[in-house]
């Protein structure tokens, strides 16, 4: 009576999960300046997998061009947000979010097909608090593709081996799908350039939350900030910003003389 009592629980327990799970609402947050020409590919590769009830948000951080118009004409909500820089963007995002989950992404990004199922996923397991996947960077030449995702292999690699030794997964900002209540257990992003790095420093102080990477959950960005800026210089000021908070409200892919 014992052992059916118990096994009995377990099963309202498992159905009450299932039910939460079947009731998760993922939020898109966009942060947007001036992205008329990438923001509609961007909300295509969205819309093209969203379940019934998820929704996407774009934070006009300033825009000038039609980056709200197109944003409105996929039914997108467009929020306004007077201060500059992404991070205050993306947190605005997340204050008005309705989701269980904030799902972060860059308006220059198109998601793989799989990035949601991926996101819904891994997100199931109790013990999961973020999940993120991998950026691939396009360019129509060649040596400057391999170059620029040689970034990607390496940093990649990198990580990956860092939190099978630490037990520490970085946290990308713009390729992320992390439960509401964790990222503002967090506070949310600070203001500062490299902003995923520090909110992954928030991250690993909290020992009972886990991450999991997942390779399915691609995200395909353009490499307008190696060409605007430089591939060397861009990499230089990432590897300085992690050694020191940098201001971002100066910051974006075209200006990077911080």
């Amino acid at each position: 009576a014992a052992t059916f009592e118990i096994r009995s629980n377990l099963f309202k327990n498992v159905h009450k999960d299932t039910k939460i799970v079947s009731s998760m609402k993922l939020s898109y947050i966009i942060p947007a300046l001036n992205e008329e020409k990438y923001i509609g590919k961007c909300l295509t590769s969205i819309t093209a997998q969203l379940d019934k009830g998820d929704e996407i948000i774009v934070v006009d951080n300033g825009c000038t061009d039609k980056t709200v118009a197109i944003s409105q004409a996929f039914g997108a909500r467009v929020l306004k947000e007077k201060k500059k820089g992404i991070s205050h963007a993306r947190n605005k995002g997340a204050r008005m979010a309705k989701g269980d989950v904030l799902c972060f992404v860059d308006a220059d990004g198109m998601l793989s097909e799989a990035w949601s199922a991926s996101a819904r996923k891994s997100l199931k397991k109790s013990n999961i608090s973020v999940v993120v996947g991998i950026n691939i960077f396009t360019h129509e030449k060649v040596n400057k593709f391999l170059l620029y995702n040689g970034y990607t292999i390496f940093g990649y690699s990198g990580l990956i081996l860092f939190k099978s030794i630490l037990g520490n997964l970085y946290l990308s900002g713009n390729n992320m799908a992390i439960k509401r209540r964790v990222f503002w257990l967090m506070k949310g992003f600070d203001p500062v350039v490299g902003e995923d790095y520090w909110l992954s420093r928030k991250f690993w102080k909290l020992r009972a939350k886990k991450g999991s990477f997942d390779p399915r959950m691609v995200i395909w960005y353009s490499s307008r900030g190696f060409d605007s800026a430089g591939y060397y210089k861009t990499l230089s000021l990432w590897i300085k910003s992690g050694l020191t908070k940098i201001p971002q409200e100066k910051y974006n892919y075209k200006n990077k003389n911080l």
